[in-house]
């Protein structure tokens, strides 16, 4: 029985637009060589986040390993599809046997579902270019390749009109979007999310971040502590903090301004041209979040934060307290000063934050330094301690619920989209509920108690 990885796997190629633009996306190869539909859907969502592409790519990958594996056993795509999305939620194994020799085990439901919804995108977009009378002359049962079959399966789609309808119903806020029916579940968080601990703040960067004591360049690592003071006192991501370039952050009217821009269309210091174009002109670079993330150790994701400010296609960095922006400025200037590594002729590159060798700090590194900087105080280094380096993010985030700010400055100051994202720390904790509601005994008792009083009284 051929494993997943013999049955087809995922290379990073170059497409070459008739523009003349290049953009390196993955691509799913197959004993059949590359699968063409796919390729060209990639090309058509060269704009998307590599994370999405990635994505997208892993779940069409395993829809090609079950499809070779169980195309025999159904008389139709429909029911394949059913029995593949099965195959996500539950799993292939039962009572330890496996006959299809997949051997994968069940998935969370929301990534089943992430899954499933790719796959549906792709058959959406297939049916609508696939051409219904070169797809009868070959049918289901027939068919031999894997290009034969997801064709037969988006025909199936464009015919019924149904392709997957027992999956999924429309989302009433998204036209193009769907949500899984038959297996979601009602969530509301009523535990903490994942917040690195104020106590802990101080002592992570004066001692967490501390140099060698024979370093010459001081003793507290400021590259770091810049770093973690965007994401604990201005929210930002790891990536986000990691893409700034050095004429981002400006003393403005005695404000310290950090703008962070988009890494394709944000205006460049020229003020002329895009990041994109000034990249390449001035230094031969791609934007690091076009880079491919499982060869270039110097990938930065996106994550498509709301964009303020139009014209410079970028946002600010909102420090919360504001005390901390100051704090933020003076170890700023000093970074330049004395620690950051300038880059060597013929290899000059914009980038704030930088290696040992002067090249741009990678995301590994920092989140490595990180981790040993939390162990060094003493904490212990996982997701739900609020250790790792997004606890910081939902620090400010809880910052900013706790000190009762409204829902939409949590939105614009997180830099979310849609006031839905920032409910997560608006919602109450099953701690904080405990205790309102023993305020709320204690205010009925306390009226109790006044009533009693009233009627003795009278």
């Amino acid at each position: 029985m051929a494993t997943f990885f013999e049955a087809s796997h995922r290379e990073y190629r170059t497409f070459v637009a008739v523009t003349g633009d290049q953009s390196i996306l993955p691509v799913i190869v197959t004993e059949n060589g590359v699968l063409d539909q796919f390729a060209r859907y990639m090309h058509l969502n060269r704009r998307m986040s590599r994370s999405w592409q990635d994505s997208a790519t892993f779940a069409l990958q395993l829809l090609v390993e079950y499809m070779e594996t169980n195309h025999d056993f159904y008389d139709t795509p429909r029911a394949l599809f059913t029995a593949f999305s099965d195959a996500l939620y539950a799993g292939t194994v039962s009572d330890n046997c496996d006959p299809s020799g997949l051997l994968w085990l069940p998935r969370q439901t929301d990534d089943a579902a992430k899954l499933i919804g790719h796959v549906t995108q792709f058959s959406d977009w297939l049916a609508v270019i696939a051409e219904d009378s070169k797809l009868q002359l070959n049918p289901w049962r027939q068919a031999t390749k894997h290009e034969e079959r997801l064709n037969w399966a988006a025909y199936s789609h464009k015919r019924d009109n149904a392709f997957l309808s027992h999956l999924w119903r429309h989302n009433p806020e998204a036209t193009q979007s769907r949500v899984v029916r038959s297996r979601s579940m009602p969530i509301e968080r009523q535990t903490p999310a994942k917040a690195f601990e104020e106590e802990h703040f101080e002592q992570l960067v004066s001692e967490g971040f501390r140099r060698r004591a024979r370093d010459s360049r001081g003793p507290t690592d400021l590259r770091n502590v810049l770093i973690t003071y965007l994401m604990h006192f201005g929210g930002l991501r790891v990536s986000e903090a990691l893409s700034l370039w050095c004429d981002d952050v400006s003393l403005e009217a005695g404000e310290v301004i950090v703008r962070v821009y988009h890494p394709e269309y944000g205006l460049a210091p020229d003020q002329k041209s895009n990041r994109t174009a000034y990249l390449s002109l001035q230094y031969g670079l791609k934007p690091r979040n076009q880079l491919v993330k499982a060869k270039d150790p110097l990938f930065l994701g996106w994550k498509n934060p709301l964009i303020t400010d139009p014209h410079r296609r970028c946002f600010e960095v909102l420090f919360y307290p504001h005390a901390a922006g100051l704090v933020f400025a003076e170890l700023w200037r000093d970074y330049h000063l004395k620690q950051r590594v300038k880059p060597e002729a013929g290899k000059a590159h914009p980038y704030a934050f930088t290696n040992q060798d002067g090249q741009p700090y990678s995301h590994r590194m920092f989140r490595k330094s990180h981790k040993l900087a939390i162990e060094r105080i003493g904490l212990f280094y996982e997701k739900m301690s609020g250790t790792t380096p997004h606890g910081h993010r939902h620090a400010y985030g809880q910052r900013l619920a706790r000190d009762e700010a409204n829902p939409l400055l949590i939105k614009n100051a997180m830099h979310h989209a849609s006031l839905k994202s920032g409910m997560t720390y608006t919602e109450s904790t099953t701690t904080q509920m405990r205790q309102e509601l023993c305020n709320l005994e204690a205010r009925m008792r306390l009226q109790h108690a006044d009533d009693s009083y009233d009627l003795t009284k009278d």
